[in-house]
């Protein structure tokens, strides 16, 4: 009758990664080691949860002193740093924004993996739900039909008053159905109606503001590495304190996220090590009998399905409540009224015991323990995966920042200002050929051009050799000497200084 026993079920094992994070050892706001049983009503358990929490945390609090200490130094410091273009530094911090990204791009597949789980348990949630609830709606179906057999039963009963035989044989299916009503309200196992679709429905709610809000903190840390990299690049000091800035931010991001993961963490490793000893413990025996909770959650090849009696016995009730009602057309062949009320009880007696063959399938153990599984996987596989690579990009881009915004300090004080370029009269005979090189025109004074070393020497020469004919012709005539102050801008010296017209 049943064939769930030989049936082949898939059971739920264990992942390394649950067993990993249940091996994590728990304390209590006291430092006393509890037991790691996944209990979240515990307050002991809840504290261990908090300690875990508070690692990530407690880290972010050395860090923050850290860069307090850090920064009042380079505050303090004498500023005699030599600004150079700081090539190493630049380098090491685009080499670490790039890991950084690398990080990023792993939570952000760590968040959609997290993501997959969780909408698998909802369809699985869902999928259990329409198990149960089938359950119930074919049970309701066969209570309605027996119910609609009393009202012809008895009225049957009173056409037949004067056959004492025929009135004991109706009194007697009445009692079969009447009995048969009682067993059948047994089976659905769900006594208080738990609704998995709302389970599933609020599930799914939460899940979209968790995923959208996880992206767009993963978004802010990749604007930051791609500010660092640009900053890098063109060797900005503005972009490389921005970029700083914003790390900072992004800290409380990724140490306060890899405390709630890591926390969240543990507590899904210590549930799915033994997740059937925490929902045989939580749910109550006038929610679901245990025996019933049992059979769907092990589903073992040679388990009794706990309704099998009652079916039986009902399957015997209907065939019983048939055999009478034949026996009270035999006993009233006289009365012609009676035949098409006896046709109307037999016709809903055939169509409950037909249900029974579909009663059957649904309270089968298999349907339900696969989607009990697919629950699990999804949780403890897919949800849990996601959420360790989602921890490890959290403190691996929180620890890379916190390198990233050192280096960033000691880069931008060294990097130069940029060159502001004025705008001249190219024309201007004074002025440097245009394909001449810093290195041509570099004396030991400082960047001399050589056009102006050209003019200096002939303005020596000229004061020199011109004798007479220098006091005599005014400076101007020669259109190539310079005007005084771009003589001393030139020079670097005071034109009082040089030597006395004379006669030679």
């Amino acid at each position: 009758m049943f064939e769930a026993a030989n049936m082949v079920t898939r059971n739920y094992t264990v992942s390394t990664l649950a067993k990993w994070f249940n091996s994590f050892p728990h304390y209590n706001l006291q430092f006393l080691r509890i037991n790691n049983t996944f209990s979240p009503e515990d307050s002991d358990y809840q504290e261990s949860l908090g300690f875990w929490a508070a690692v990530p945390a407690a880290w972010l609090t050395v860090t923050l002193f850290f860069f307090l200490v850090f920064f009042c130094a380079r505050c303090c410091s004498n500023g005699t740093a030599r600004k150079h273009p700081a090539y190493c530094l630049r380098w090491t911090i685009g080499i670490l924004s790039l890991i950084a990204l690398t990080g990023v791009a792993i939570g952000l597949y760590g968040n959609v993996e997290a993501d997959g789980g969780v909408h698998d348990f909802a369809t699985a949630a869902e999928k259990a739900n329409k198990t149960i609830m089938g359950v119930e709606t074919q049970v309701n179906g066969m209570n309605r039909d027996l119910t609609g057999a009393m009202t012809p039963l008895v009225r049957l009963r009173d056409l037949v008053t004067n056959l004492p035989l025929a009135g004991k044989a109706i009194n007697d299916t009445i009692i079969e159905v009447e009995n048969l009503i009682k067993e059948l309200r047994t089976i659905p196992f769900d006594k208080e109606g738990v609704n998995l679709q709302l389970v599933a429905d609020d599930t799914r709610f939460y899940e979209y503001y968790r995923f959208l809000g996880t992206i767009l903190l993963l978004v802010l840390e990749l604007v930051v590495g791609l500010v660092a990299l640009c900053g890098v690049g063109r060797g900005s000091r503005c972009l490389l304190i921005f970029m700083t800035c914003l790390a900072f931010l992004c800290l409380f991001v990724c140490f306060g996220g890899g405390a709630l993961y890591l926390a969240a963490g543990v507590g899904a490793g210590d549930f799915c090590v033994s997740p059937s000893t925490y929902i045989k413990d939580q749910v109550k025996d006038d929610v679901i009998p245990k025996a019933v909770l049992e059979y769907y959650i092990n589903c073992y090849p040679a388990a009794v399905n706990p309704f099998s009696q009652t079916i039986s016995q009902g399957r015997r009730r209907i065939i019983q409540a048939n055999d009478l009602l034949r026996e009270v057309e035999g006993l009233t062949t006289n009365l012609p009224e009676t035949k098409e009320i006896i046709t109307e009880i037999g016709g809903q007696l055939n169509a409950t015991e037909t249900s029974f063959d579909d009663l059957v399938v649904l309270v089968q153990c298999p349907t339900l323990h696969e989607e009990y599984v697919d629950a699990l996987n999804a949780v403890c596989y897919d949800a849990l995966e996601g959420m360790a690579y989602m921890l490890v990009s959290s403190l691996a881009v929180g620890l890379l920042f916190t390198v990233s915004m050192v280096l960033a300090s000691l880069a931008w004080q060294r990097l130069g200002r940029r060159k502001q370029y004025i705008e001249i009269d190219e024309e201007d005979p004074f002025l440097p050929p245009s394909g001449m090189t810093p290195a041509m025109g570099r004396t030991s004074q400082g960047p001399l051009t050589l056009q102006a070393s050209v003019q200096r020497g002939r303005w020596d020469h000229y004061l020199r050799y011109s004798g007479d004919r220098g006091e005599r012709e005014p400076l101007l005539r020669d259109n190539r000497t310079p005007p005084p102050s771009y003589t001393y801008a030139v020079t670097g010296r005071d034109t009082s200084s040089s030597p006395r017209f004379t006669d030679q």
